[in-house]
């Protein structure tokens, strides 16, 4: 078939963006030229996220007080030294201050898209990441310094924020990740390890939510599902069960009549609901060589940005998010046993297979 005979004779003529008239000699149409970027685009290669936000950042403005080692520091930065006055009364001060400091060199984390670690002496360091809006990490550093001190988390020394970026600053903990020496330790190293991080979390699991305290962040930061990234509500919750449907609602696309059947393994919710740290991996465990024993004993947890007050399953769910078919670890062995998985195996369970939902639908 010719479909050329079948098409208008000015067929041709229109597909290259041109038509004739009947009454005028033809109308061109010309292509209008692309608008221009709002912002060059970033060269191929490596990202440097000190360089981007030493580039791009605009403002800066101190969200939560800043101790004095913190001001005493930034100070130190600017030419010539300035006084604290100086610092904090003037916001192109503080940010060329913090420009300093991003191009130093000592890192002790590093992800081009996410943020930097920098340490800043033998007593400070600083978290540079992307806020989304959301200071959890500070305002549970916060909580923890004030009412378990003895929990060996960061102390917290003043929070700001670079236009969208979050400078955290905190004590500096000197030391090394149990993810790095963990394939080095002895078994007996590896279980007095569980015991102290056991201790640890029992004391944690003590601070307990109040029945109208909301869930989640402490500063109604609102909660954070981690089977998503990115599923988190504001809207204000305070029981398990709400949390649950939450929970539940990370992948729309599944039917109600699977997601229906998962829930049905769970037990009524409890609502006793505790202080979780929400991502509780090796990486996140800060442990140092003690050198009369040749072993390592924890020195700190860190990563505080999933805390708050969840139900008391959640610790648990989550302990082993990072375990999957590949992984080469023992690390589960020696899970904490009062936030191992063994502890709440049909929600372990259940919310794996819910993961997977989410992850392939």
């Amino acid at each position: 078939m010719n479909l050329l005979a079948i098409f208008p004779e000015e067929y041709s003529e229109r597909r290259r963006g041109k038509r004739a008239s009947s009454t005028t000699g033809g109308t061109e149409y010309k292509k209008l030229p692309p608008p221009p970027p709002i912002r060059p685009p970033a060269p191929l290669g490596a990202r440097d996220f000190c360089g981007d936000v030493i580039a791009l950042s605009q403002t800066a403005t101190v969200i939560h007080s800043l101790s004095d080692e913190s001001t005493a520091f930034l100070a130190s930065l600017l030419e010539p030294h300035a006084s604290f006055k100086t610092l904090l009364d003037s916001p192109e001060n503080l940010k060329e201050a913090i420009k300093q400091m991003l191009a130093r060199p000592e890192k002790l984390w590093e992800d081009p898209i996410r943020g930097v670690v920098l340490k800043c002496n033998d007593n400070l360091a600083v978290k540079v990441v992307r806020g989304y809006n959301d200071p959890t990490e500070y305002t549970s550093m916060q909580y923890l310094a004030e009412h378990a001190p003895d929990i060996p988390a960061p102390k917290p020394h003043g929070f700001i924020k670079l236009d969208t970026i979050h400078v955290i600053f905190m004590a500096f903990i000197p030391s090394v990740t149990l993810e790095k020496v963990w394939a080095d330790l002895t078994d007996r190293n590896k279980a007095s390890i569980q015991h102290e991080l056991n201790e640890i979390f029992l004391k944690l699991r003590k601070l307990k939510k109040s029945s109208n305290q909301r869930l989640g962040g402490l500063n109604g930061e609102g909660v954070k599902n981690d089977f998503m990234f990115g599923h988190r509500s504001s809207e204000v919750m305070t029981t398990a069960s709400e949390f649950e449907d939450f929970q539940f609602s990370a992948c729309p696309r599944a039917s109600k009549a699977w997601v229906a059947y998962l829930r049905s393994f769970l037990p009524t919710p409890s609502e006793n609901c505790v202080f979780t740290h929400g991502d509780v991996w090796m990486a996140n465990i800060m442990v140092k060589l003690d050198e009369n024993s040749n072993c390592y004993t924890v020195s700190g947890l860190i990563d505080w940005e999933n805390s708050g007050f969840y139900p008391e399953s959640q610790e648990s769910i989550r302990l082993l998010s990072g375990l999957t078919r590949y992984t080469e670890t023992d690390w589960h062995a020696y899970a904490p046993p009062c936030i191992s998985p063994k502890r709440y195996p049909v929600h372990w369970l259940v919310h794996r297979l819910w993961r997977h939902t989410v992850d392939n639908t």
